[in-house]
């Protein structure tokens, strides 16, 4: 029985978050959504999120994070891991804006955002 305790316990501790882990998760504050092609549309900024500060918009087209493309790529793992990260870490995202023939460049630094803030969306949503 003490066997089946101990076992659990360390499931228990493994499944946690180590102490100040959770402080260090920070993100860009875009809400976007996968299309057809694997580039993702940004739905959502924001509102004061590294995103909203560096100038990128709601209908903006993601089309590279940290030199890796989205087209093709996992939604998931572009979030997960390129968009999200340490507090404090610099992101390059680079977008297609529609309207703008050229592709457009943003440098900004990940930091924690509080969940359910204030939102920016395109006008007449």
């Amino acid at each position: 029985m003490n066997r089946i305790m101990c076992l659990l316990q360390l499931l228990l501790l493994l499944a946690l978050p180590m102490s100040g882990e959770g402080s260090a998760f920070g993100g860009v504050g875009i809400d976007g959504v996968p299309r057809a092609d694997g580039t993702i549309a940004v739905r959502q900024i924001v509102a004061g999120g590294p995103a909203h500060l560096a100038g990128i918009k709601a209908g903006d087209i993601i089309v590279q994070v940290d030199g890796t493309p989205t087209a093709g790529s996992d939604f998931k793992f572009i979030v997960d891991r390129r968009l999200r990260g340490r507090a404090g870490t610099p992101v390059l995202i680079l977008v297609r804006r529609p309207g703008n023939p050229k592709t457009l460049s943003f440098k900004m630094i990940r930091r924690q955002l509080a969940v359910g803030g204030d939102k920016t969306q395109p006008k007449g949503n």
